[in-house]
């Protein structure tokens, strides 16, 4: 165990634990976007280099590929600030047009004998304008390659499509300048009846027109080619409702995908959405149908209970090509990412990776 690691596990994680998880999680925002001063130091304790992770995806160069999940930075208030902990990009949001408070606090729960959170946050957000914004001024100081989340607000009925998409569409024309990807959020189990968004007519009618917005802004901007479009789903689709949802995201043309957003199955007295380790086995089983639904022809982002380099070695057997972490983030402290890279260096020569090198060629094969 490192000095850094240790310091987390025995020190600060006990005293955190302590305390209201939202309280704590917005304290530690705060406290990152302070210490800027520290970023030198913040380098050399957590970032660690292996050339042969950089991967070439949607014209971005990855330098590794573990990145922030979605709802850990929602305001875009560190953006420029996580490459200092090793991450090669973060999603931020979901974001709204307008903003919003989210639903009722408590909203957000630890169950550290599970290593899992529990949360029914409820896309709580400054809202696009401000983030907008927010980007704006560190758009020349952010090393990290960027994905927004885009939701629904609260209150628009998801029996009104023609609403429900000029939600996303809103946020997608603020935000298309400073975004270097974009994520379609149809699965997040805490704004009620979003996950009708994942079936049918509903899913086709909503990225058929975000691909189509897309298309508008490339053309009225001096960039060469549109900026790629993922979409995210919940780990509780069955199999054949997952199969019929890939499809027509394959049809409409996204670029990615991203499995998978937390699991309502929470097991817990408090209901929400249930991300950590209990989620592991069945986010990585969504990864592997789609990787063979897919046959490699978009990239797929492996998220849920990534915790240590087994756990990431798991994913990318299993066809991810870049993952993202969360919870392993609050139970392994800021010493996660490199301890995850150094993982995979290690085991880069192993034979297990040999069918990795085949899914994914673009790994290099010297350091």
């Amino acid at each position: 165990m490192s000095f850094v690691d240790f310091c987390y596990q025995y020190i600060a994680k006990p005293v955190f634990f302590r305390f209201d998880p939202e309280t704590i999680h917005e304290f530690a925002l705060l406290s990152l976007r302070r210490a800027h001063l520290l970023n030198p130091i913040f380098q050399s304790l957590f970032t660690w280099s292996d050339s042969r992770w950089s991967q070439e995806i949607w014209g971005y160069t990855f330098p590794n590929p573990i990145g922030l999940a979605g709802g850990f930075d929602k305001n875009a208030v560190c953006v420029d600030l996580w490459d200092r902990l090793g991450f090669s990009f973060v999603e931020i949001g979901t974001v709204t047009p307008r903003p919003q408070s989210g639903n009722p606090k408590p909203r957000l729960f630890r169950y550290p004998a599970r290593q899992a959170i529990v949360n029914r946050m409820g896309f709580n957000n400054d809202g696009a304008p401000t983030i907008a914004a927010r980007l704006n001024e560190v758009q020349t100081r952010r090393n990290v390659i960027l994905g927004i989340s885009l939701g629904k607000q609260k209150e628009t009925p998801i029996d009104d499509i023609n609403a429900v998409i000029d939600d996303y569409v809103a946020s997608m024309e603020i935000l298309y300048p400073h975004g270097d990807f974009f994520t379609v959020n149809v699965s997040s189990p805490n704004t009620e009846n979003l996950r009708m968004l994942q079936h049918g007519a509903l899913l086709r009618s909503l990225l058929s027109a975000l691909r189509e917005k897309i298309s508008l802004l490339c053309k009225n901007s001096s960039e060469s080619r549109p900026k790629p479009l993922c979409v995210k789903f919940a780990p509780d689709l069955t199999d054949e409702e997952l199969h019929a949802a890939i499809g027509i995201a394959m049809n409409v043309g996204v670029d990615g995908v991203i499995a998978t957003n937390t699991t309502i199955r929470t097991g817990e007295r408090e209901q929400g959405g249930l991300s950590g380790k209990p989620l592991r086995e069945r986010s990585t089983e969504v990864v592997r149908i789609i990787a063979n639904l897919t046959q490699g022809s978009i990239p797929i982002i492996g998220c849920g209970g990534i915790f240590t380099a087994e756990d990431a070695i798991e994913k990318l057997e299993a066809g991810a090509s870049l993952l993202q972490i969360y919870t392993g983030f609050v139970y392994e402290g800021p010493g996660i990412v490199k301890n995850i890279l150094r993982g995979l260096s290690r085991h880069l020569d192993d034979l297990q990776f040999d069918h990795i090198r085949r899914l994914h060629p673009i790994i290099n094969d010297t350091p």
